[in-house]
């Protein structure tokens, strides 16, 4: 049996000191839990890749914080590019639905206050009813991590070569996106927290869950 200290040569009182600095030193190399993250792609490929996931949900949170408001709610999410619809709700904490969207071929619907309102342009027609200004065509991409025009901006973390920011001159007002937490998503590296700014807005989204289908 071999033997990790000898009493005779190795005083008693040293231990615990040479115990702590082997568990310091041991935790002081771990990566963090962004950096544990497998590396299988370059960017360009999981652009790629990302770009055919056209079935997805995510539920969390999400507030808006501007200079003289602020307004959270909980979100569910659920877009299908293929059939072209979506479904967002935004509830209060007490259950009281704030929102509810419903979307197909481009032709929106929207509930609140228990009227219904419709239209074309859904940024538009949010921003006319309830005052949030939401870019949620831009944002199906941004969730993602992926450019929704061609002159988007993205950075990239120097090891995991996941988004860190993406940038977008979108409806002439410029918009920075910010990432953090990533997870395993049935093979997809995914973050689940986002800063998404806009001059004096900050929409935060935390996400609680997400689903794929439709690989």
């Amino acid at each position: 049996m071999i033997k990790f200290f000898n009493t005779a040569l190795y005083p008693l009182y040293l231990f615990p000191l040479a115990l702590f600095t082997l568990i310091f030193s041991g935790c002081s190399t771990l990566p963090s839990k962004e950096t544990q993250l497998l590396i299988t792609q370059t960017p360009q490929q999981r652009i790629a890749k990302l770009a055919q996931l056209q079935q997805w949900q995510i539920t969390g949170k999400i507030a808006f914080l501007a200079q003289n408001s602020r307004k959270s709610a909980t979100l569910s999410w659920q877009v299908d590019e293929k059939k072209g619809t979506q479904q967002l709700n935004l509830t209060s904490y007490f259950g009281i639905n704030v929102l509810q969207l419903e979307s197909y071929n481009n032709q929106h619907k929207i509930r609140v206050d228990g009227k219904t309102y419709h239209g074309n342009n859904l940024a538009a027609l949010i921003l006319n009813i309830t005052g949030l200004s939401l870019p949620t065509k831009a944002l199906s991409y941004w969730l993602k991590g992926i450019p929704y025009q061609e002159n988007d901006s993205i950075s990239y973390h120097k090891i995991t070569q996941l988004p860190q920011t993406l940038s977008s001159h979108y409806n002439n007002e410029l918009w920075l996106v910010s990432y953090s937490n990533y997870k395993h998503i049935n093979g997809y590296n995914l973050a689940t927290k986002f800063s998404i700014k806009k001059e004096d807005l900050l929409i935060k989204i935390s996400v609680n869950h997400w689903s794929v289908t439709g690989q």
